[in-house]
């Protein structure tokens, strides 16, 4: 009988041993009682020797040396030598008899380390990826609005020529009769286009903001000609930069009206920017349009980001807007 005892002890305890996960036995006082061979191996990692008590293997883990590195974010998780990753647990048990042990454990998650490193930089790379497509988004915004004003430029020269000509056909008495109603009329057509070309820039912009939680302010009195598609072009760029960047909910205009020219400073309530900015992308587009017109820009990075544009009034640019 007690061969028989002793016979499934052993196997007990040779099934113990070859648990994956370590295992270890403490009594009240913290003195061992009970180990399996995983946690025996990862004792010698810890301590150079087989352990003998609870608390040298708490303070060895509260400062891991011989190459053992804490995994950071990841409570009680290391990583050894060997680069397996170990994720230790204390708890308390009772047996049948009611006396309390403190258990410890050593779970091999080696494997979900690997697919949690993974998976953190496959979302840095989708959050990589997706700030370059709103930039793109951003741009193909610019280039559809520049696309929308190109279509309207040409349909108001389209109307302007037909103007010319009926005009023209009407002081030669060319065609007998004509109405000079219907010259007016056809002129206030295209004088009423022009004016209003312009102003789908304005209402995309408020739309944009409003459509991201964001106020824009406006002091000051608004260009109506050429101007005013600078101004709000330069305001839809500092709009996206503010929501992107800056993680703003307003931004303002302050527009000063000169004998020759419109001086627009523009600033947002989002935080300001840790560097100098380098100019790319909507800034660099938006210095070409300005410059080209006969403007000037000069953007202000710190303390606070403002971005200050002088805009020639139509006439004085020596740039045919039309």
């Amino acid at each position: 009988m007690h061969r028989i005892k002793q016979l499934g002890f052993n196997a007990i305890k040779e099934s113990f041993d070859r648990l994956p996960t370590g295992v270890c036995f403490f009594d009240r006082t913290g003195s061992i009682v009970l180990c399996n061979r995983q946690m025996y191996q990862l004792s010698r990692y810890l301590l150079d020797s087989d352990m003998q008590y609870l608390g040298e293997v708490q303070e060895a883990l509260s400062a891991p040396g011989g190459g053992i590195v804490r995994i950071p974010d990841i409570d009680n998780t290391y990583r050894f030598p060997d680069n397996t990753v170990w994720r230790f647990e204390k708890t308390e048990v009772t047996d049948r008899y009611g006396t309390r042990y403190i258990q410890l454990t050593a779970a091999d998650v080696t494997d979900l380390q690997r697919a949690l490193v993974q998976l953190t930089a496959d979302s840095k790379k989708l959050q990589e990826d997706a700030e370059k497509l709103k930039q793109l988004s951003n741009n193909a915004g610019a280039l559809a609005r520049e696309k929308e004003l190109l279509d309207a430029k040409s349909a108001m020269h389209d109307g302007l020529a037909a103007c010319i000509t009926l005009t023209k056909q009407y002081i030669t008495g060319e065609f007998d009769g004509m109405d000079p109603g219907v010259v007016c009329h056809e002129w206030e057509k295209v004088i009423a286009f022009r004016d209003t070309i312009r102003l789908p820039a304005r209402k995309k912009l408020l739309d944009s903001a409003r459509a991201s939680g964001v106020t824009v302010r406006i002091r000051g009195q608004e260009p109506t000609d050429g101007e005013a598609e600078l101004l709000y072009t330069a305001m839809q760029v500092c709009l996206n930069n503010a929501i992107q960047y800056a993680k703003a909910t307003e931004i303002s205009a302050n527009i000063w009206e000169n004998q020759d020219s419109y001086t627009v400073v523009i600033r947002n309530n989002g935080k300001p920017p840790e560097k100098e900015i380098t100019e790319g992308g909507g800034l660099t587009n938006l210095r070409h349009r300005i410059e080209n017109s006969g403007g000037k820009m000069t953007v202000q990075s710190l303390p606070r980001f403002s971005l200050a544009i002088e805009i020639p009034k139509s006439g004085n640019s020596g740039v045919n807007n039309l």
